[in-house]
């Protein structure tokens, strides 16, 4: 049967990698393996079969490099047995030239075991020197797998090899969206992937013939790239708490457009000046941030069981998180503490009907004069340990170019002012 949807293409391409990287297992090397399951974490049951010898003093450069790899999961790694073994290799005829040099995914897995391991006998410099001239040695550009030894080459001596943007094969790009994944770190200067390239990838995985059975590596690359590409598109599509949470902090960098105009940009009319000078000003900007994102799952003022002649109401909910959005306005170092009363006190409210609301982020916009910045982590620790369905407190500061309270103009209603 032929996929007819974009649902069906992805799920045979899925199913068909999976069926190469599991297929592939049985004749594939130490290090193809301890690769593919370095990139593919959350696919543990594809390996279920495979196992690596552990065997550091006979089992050579695959072993080691499997062993290396284990340290990216941060797991099972024994770095004292694998420094002896890199110490071994180095002692050999030609320190392994001939046998790791060609290859960037055993250079990649020492790399990365040598950078986890430390140095705990003063010869840490000796042991990256020493892979990371082989490494410089036998460097192929046009290979896919070059940004896995340029990966490599960055971990041990940080040069910054990675700046250069990865050109040619969709196996090459591919490689460089799976390898930012699971050695941040290292990529942590390196501009991010254009979101028009993450397209042309997706297509490319979706419409090239497969790699071929035995080719585990490329298998594995593939999977775990769409694995990625398919968890960004459902985040974008279906944003999370965290992407609530992020969204809300990036407000504060939203504000380096913020307008206010010295003077009219065109005659009978004002400057226009967006002043914020309320709680019901920050509720408008933050529905005008949240709405696109969550559309119809976005709720304002939602008046809530109440008791007695107490009627609460919250600023905002999502509806689909099962969050509530409390926004406060802070104007002198006396409100933090009626903050913290002020959400303390609603929080049973709040929280009476769990089937709808189960946790809460609290948005503050700081109007003071002088922001009292020093007062965030007295507040935030305080209305963490009030309830633990308070789960995050976030704090901006006014646009700068909003000027002080006692200094923005006053108003009159026949317009003179």
């Amino acid at each position: 049967m032929v996929p007819l949807n974009a649902a069906e293409i992805l799920e045979a391409k899925l199913v068909a990698l999976r069926a190469v990287v599991s297929g592939s297992l049985p004749l594939a090397s130490e290090t193809s393996v301890g690769f593919a399951q370095a990139i593919l974490p959350d696919r543990e049951p594809l390996f279920a079969a495979a196992s690596g010898s552990g065997d550091l003093d006979y089992g050579g450069i695959p072993a080691l490099a499997h062993a290396g790899y284990l340290a990216a999961g941060g797991t099972s790694f024994d770095d004292a047995a694998f420094i002896r073994a890199v110490d071994r290799l180095r002692g050999r005829a030609r320190a392994g030239r001939d046998q790791l040099g060609p290859d960037d995914l055993a250079l990649l897995g020492i790399a990365t075991g040598i950078a986890a391991a430390g140095d705990t006998d003063g010869l840490d410099a000796e042991r990256r020197k020493w892979l990371l001239d082989i490494a410089n040695e036998n460097a192929e550009p046009n290979a896919w797998s070059n940004r896995a030894r340029q990966l490599a080459a960055d971990l041990l001596d940080g040069a910054g090899r990675l700046r250069a943007d990865p050109q040619g094969s969709t196996d090459a790009l591919a490689s460089d969206l799976v390898l930012r994944q699971y050695w941040p770190g290292v990529f942590a200067t390196v501009p991010p992937i254009a979101a028009e390239r993450r397209q042309n990838l997706m297509a490319a995985l979706l419409s090239s013939a497969n790699p071929a059975q035995g080719e585990l590596e490329r298998a594995a690359i593939w999977l775990a790239a769409l694995d990625l590409l398919v968890r960004r598109m459902s985040t974008e599509l279906v944003p999370d708490y965290s992407s609530l949470v992020a969204m809300l902090e990036a407000t504060q960098s939203s504000f380096r457009r913020w307008v206010w105009d010295a003077k009219p940009n065109r005659s009978g009319i004002g400057p226009a000046r967006w002043l914020i000078d309320s709680e019901a000003h920050v509720q408008a900007f933050l529905w005008a941030v949240l709405e696109p994102r969550f559309g119809e799952d976005l709720v304002d003022e939602q008046y809530l069981p109440g008791f007695g002649q107490k009627q609460p109401r919250f600023d905002f909910g999502i509806r689909g998180l099962k969050t509530i959005v409390e926004v406060k306005i802070a104007r002198t170092s006396g409100d933090f503490a009626r903050i913290e009363e002020e959400v303390a006190g609603d929080l049973g409210l709040y929280f009476t009907d769990i089937r709808n609301w189960d946790r809460m982020v609290v948005y503050i916009y700081d109007d003071s004069n002088v922001p009292h910045a020093e007062r965030y982590d007295t507040l935030r620790s305080a209305l963490l340990a009030r309830d633990q369905r308070i789960r995050d407190i976030v704090f901006v500061q006014r646009p700068g170019m909003i000027p002080p309270r006692n200094q923005r103009d006053p108003w009159s209603p026949d317009g003179t002012a």
